[in-house]
């Protein structure tokens, strides 16, 4: 008995380890000591809210995975024959479908907010640091990866990783100014590129290619910007000097011994031959020049990737970081090469959850996850073991998504705790302020608005709500986002609401047939003037008269929208210079602080796996753009 407690208490810790514990596939991890880091990680957290809710976590993988393991048991070797010819079949139709002609770019920025402050604070340069706070963090430079901190860590856990590690708060502002000059310089390669981040991008560089051609060698020169970088590389004029045959070269910002590439003094520059470099023609030259330019304008460095499409880009580009580049050649047999003995774990879309149910019938690398594509077949969902099918394959998308197809837009912030109405309401509207402001420069309005929020105990819920009219300001996405807020503050009264993470999304986007539609309403609605001259002949009846008689039309409706109804009851009225955001379906006008009707709440025991998570973390999804 005693000795399968142990085993137990075993493979317990070994799941916590998995969430938990130090990630040796990540950029700068390699090497370390895994178990003495684990240990310190173990002992930083055991006991707290963190700890507990990662092994709540924990439990629930392991109850998924013991329900697999006992469908496995239950497969016959006929079934099990009749899967495999089945996904054989696929097979054939999938690599008839291979589409090599495509060259994607995954251009991804090194240790991007750590970078951008140790450039504007040299003091910072050969420190330990993080970006974030104590409650979690979105990035570490490489000396502090090598003490086992990084991403979507709480800061408690870094610090007694790396005790002399410094914390420096997010400027997202600043921030935004550096990928600003970035994505000046991707769309010169790829008007339609797509980003995925403040510090990430996919491009598609095939047309830029073929121009490239019968670009004269002028065309592809470029100057080097200090008078410190013609002494360095004087008489060398092609990249050898800054590039090995990897495409790899040290950065002046990630490690030290290097000298800047720019300072204060642009009239110094020299803009003779001995003082450029000319780029080539090929898909590696490109890159190089697309680095290159980057480091020079902003003095940051940026690692890429180089594939047939956004999935193997993406792989590339962590194969040589920090500032370096990697490409697969556009042929089958390179790519399955490429794959053979990668971790799962490497794959964009597998976490940690995933790599364990995968662990658990004996698949670690992409080569074993098509071998066992039959079994897979009959334990995962069809969309879950296709995904695992075109992973082992090398297949992925060559679509990149323009703006006009951008699913949602997004901004969250996580800090150490805020439980007073007052202050959350207050976090609510700034957030609305940043999301309006950055769809507002894209032009985009939503129908849904979702609010996010993660409780002290690290539960995550969201509560979305769909509205009538598109929004898009700051008082209209408010309007949406307070309401479903004030619901979940009724929701666990007479006890405070008690928070870490807040977040507001928009998503529903109007296409473009329906923007003219929805213009061509709002035209025909202002020439009828039957509405507004119906208000004005009502100057006695008070919006929330008007709302409240309305509103007696749907009593049967949830609890939700009951408890929106009493509040608005209670409300105020509203003031002369006070407008009404998008209305709810099945409501003619509703005050606009009240003025949804909410679907279902999901509840989500995941922590994100982009390890972006931090303090007054502003994930807008729309950065270099």
């Amino acid at each position: 008995m005693d000795d399968m407690k142990k085993v137990g208490n075993s493979s317990c810790n070994d799941g916590l380890l998995l969430r938990m514990g130090l990630n040796d596939n990540k950029a700068g991890m390699q090497g370390l000591d895994k178990e003495k880091i684990n240990k310190i990680i173990m002992e930083a957290t055991k006991g707290s809210r963190f700890y507990e809710n990662e092994l709540k976590k924990d439990q629930q993988v392991n109850q998924r995975i013991e329900r697999m393991m006992q469908l496995k048991e239950k497969i016959t070797t006929q079934q099990l024959l009749k899967a495999q010819l089945q996904v054989d079949k696929l097979v054939i139709e999938l690599e008839q479908s291979r589409n090599l002609s495509n060259t994607i770019v995954h251009i991804d920025m090194d240790a991007f907010y750590a970078a951008v402050e140790m450039r504007d604070n040299p003091e910072l340069k050969e420190k330990p640091i993080a970006v974030g706070s104590m409650s979690m963090l979105s990035t570490s430079n490489y000396h502090a990866r090598r003490f086992g901190v990084r991403a979507a860590m709480p800061g408690f856990i870094a610090k007694k990783l790396c005790p002399h590690l410094t914390i420096v708060p997010l400027n997202f502002e600043k921030y935004g100014k550096v990928s600003k000059e970035v994505r000046e310089i991707l769309t010169e390669y790829d008007p339609n590129f797509m980003p995925m981040g403040l510090d990430e991008a996919y491009l598609n560089i095939t047309e830029h290619l073929e121009e490239r051609l019968n670009w004269p060698e002028d065309k592809r020169r470029f100057f080097f910007n200090t008078e410190s970088t013609i002494e360095k590389d004087k008489g060398e004029v092609n990249m050898s000097a800054k590039f090995n045959e990897d495409g790899y070269s040290s950065s002046p910002i990630l490690f030290e011994d290097n000298t800047p590439l720019m300072d204060d003094q642009p009239q110094q520059r020299d803009q003779s031959v001995e003082n450029s470099v000319v780029f080539g023609t090929s898909a590696e030259e490109v890159v190089k020049e697309i680095r290159f330019r980057i480091e020079q304008k902003t003095q940051l460095t940026a690692s890429a990737g180089i594939a047939p499409n956004t999935m193997l880009a993406k792989m590339c580009s962590d194969r040589n970081k920090p500032n370096g580049q990697y490409r697969i050649a556009p042929e089958r047999q390179a790519v399955l090469d490429f794959l053979k003995d990668l971790p799962i774990r490497k794959v964009p879309g597998i976490g940690k959850v995933t790599e364990k149910m995968l662990k658990a019938l004996g698949i670690v690398t992409c080569s074993e996850l098509y071998q066992q594509r039959a079994l897979l077949s009959l334990l995962f969902s069809e969309a879950s073991w296709r995904n695992f099918l075109d992973i082992s394959l090398g297949l992925g998308s060559t679509h990149l998504e323009k703006d006009g197809e951008r699913k949602s837009m997004s901004t969250e912030r996580t800090f150490s705790e805020i439980n007073t109405a007052e202050d959350q309401y207050s976090l609510c509207r700034e957030l609305c302020r940043d999301l309006a402001q950055e769809l507002q420069k894209e032009g985009l309005k939503g129908k849904t608005v979702t609010l996010k929020l993660k409780n002290v105990n690290f539960e995550v819920k969201t509560r979305a709500s769909t509205v009538l009219s598109s929004v898009s300001t700051e008082e209209e996405i408010f309007a949406v986002a307070k309401d479903l807020l004030g619901t979940e503050i009724d929701s666990v009264a007479p006890h405070p609401l008690r928070i870490r993470l807040m977040g507001v999304r928009v998503s529903g986007f109007l296409s473009e047939e329906e923007k003219k539609y929805q213009q061509k309403s709002i035209t025909s609605f202002l020439k009828s003037g039957k509405e507004i001259a119906f208000l004005r002949l009502q100057p006695g009846k008070s919006n929330q008269e008007y709302c409240t008689k309305n509103s007696e039309a749907s009593a049967g409706g949830s609890f939700f929208d009951k408890k929106r109804a009493a509040r608005q009851l209670n409300s105020e009225n509203l003031s002369p210079n006070e407008t009404v955001g998008g209305l709810s379906r099945g409501q003619q006008c509703t005050n606009p602080s009240q003025g949804t009707k909410r679907s279902g709440v999901t509840t989500s025991q995941s922590v994100s796996k982009k390890a972006k998570s931090c303090n007054s973390k502003h994930t807008i999804e729309m950065f270099f753009k």
